[in-house]
């Protein structure tokens, strides 16, 4: 009876170590597929890109070689578990779990130097000077059209009753909205076509534009406020504005062709118009349907972290913020930055794998 009882017990514990081995198995061979990847990429990159290049083939390498030695470690624990004593193959198992969490940790450690290495090779740099359009031009039509408004994305939807009041000049430009926008490029035109060529965000596709108020674009691209997805639904993404603490008590100003200004009015919890301020804008949050490219935003949103990251109220670091990116963008996975974030925090999780 007591032999009996000791195989009863024992078959839970074998069930779940078979299929931790299977795990392991399919993880080594999604391992060597991202390696055979990006040998490839290797092969085909262009001399400048090289580097990069080689250091990812090594990371993959290195993900290869934890993946099987974790393999190894779970088929040990079957077979041991299968020819021995229960409290044997657990002691085995132990041991060289043991042995491969630092080996897993010094992994992490690596991507996350890579991924810093690869996001600073990204890194866009604010613009100190603007070229977007109003009326005319191709790139604004196309941006129009995709989005299907000509307001700004941002105040259209905050603000949707509270314009009444429009500088003289603003009738006649034209515009038939009291919020007017400009298209903007997220990823800027000029000198980052190997963002697209190396990333596949496509630099003049209207997904990669923002119809935003003239100010609120031009301190946009400065990278004095950015946005970070907090939700998705019906084709929709949810936005929250997150806004620098030196931009916060300025005004947002209408600015005409010829450069000047006067303040936006919207009214103010149910009281008179008053100056629209930054402030009223940061952590506010509006949905845009379609939404554009989410890997540029991130890009931008980093830009903007790494300008105010010294600041007593930094912008966010969109990386602490990438499973939000990557519920919202259906192609993340497919961008590197989402491929060494999922690798760093497998390699954390397998590191923090405790013993049965």
């Amino acid at each position: 009876m007591e032999e009996d009882a000791g195989r009863s017990s024992e078959s839970p514990r074998l069930k779940q170590a078979q299929a931790e081995l299977k795990e392991a198995q399919a993880e080594l061979k999604e391992a060597q597929a991202e390696l055979k990847k990006a040998q490839h990429a290797l092969l085909s990159a262009a001399d400048k890109d090289k580097d990069i290049h080689e250091n990812i083939v090594q990371s993959a390498e290195r993900n290869v070689q934890s993946a099987e030695r974790m393999r190894d470690a779970r088929l040990d624990a079957v077979k041991q578990m299968q020819g021995t004593s229960v409290q044997s193959s657990e002691h085995i198992l132990v041991k060289k779990l043991d042995e491969l969490k630092e080996q897993l940790e010094q992994v992490a450690k690596n991507e996350a130097l890579l991924m810093e290495a690869f996001l600073n090779r990204f890194t866009l740099t604010p613009v100190s000077h603007y070229s977007s359009t109003t009326l005319d031009g191709e790139w604004h039509r196309n941006a129009v059209e995709y989005y299907n408004t000509k307001s700004c994305l941002v105040l259209q939807k905050l603000f949707p009753e509270d314009f009444r009041a429009q500088p003289w000049w603003l009738d006649a430009t034209g515009w038939e909205s009291t919020f007017p926008a400009v298209a903007e490029h997220i990823i800027p035109k000029n000198g980052w076509h190997f963002v697209q060529n190396e990333l596949g965000i496509q630099i003049d596709s209207a997904r990669n534009s923002l119809l935003l108020l003239r100010h609120l674009e031009h301190t946009f691209q400065d990278g004095d406020w950015s946005l970070i997805p907090v939700g998705r639904g019906g084709g929709a993404v949810n936005f929250k504005i997150y806004v620098s603490q030196e931009l916060k008590e300025t005004t947002v100003n209408y600015i005409d062709r010829n450069g000047g200004s006067e303040p936006v009015f919207v009214k103010k919890a149910g009281l008179k118009l008053k100056p629209l301020k930054f402030r009223d804008l940061h952590e506010r949050d509006f949905w845009i349907q379609p939404p554009p490219f989410l890997r540029a935003l991130f890009l931008k949103a980093r830009m903007a972290w790494q300008k105010h990251k010294e600041d007593d109220q930094p912008l966010p670091d969109p990386i602490e913020f990438a499973n939000a990116f990557s519920e919202s963008c259906d192609k993340w996975n497919h961008f590197m930055v989402g491929r060494l974030l999922s690798s760093i925090k497998q390699q954390k999780t397998a590191g923090e794998t405790q013993p049965p």
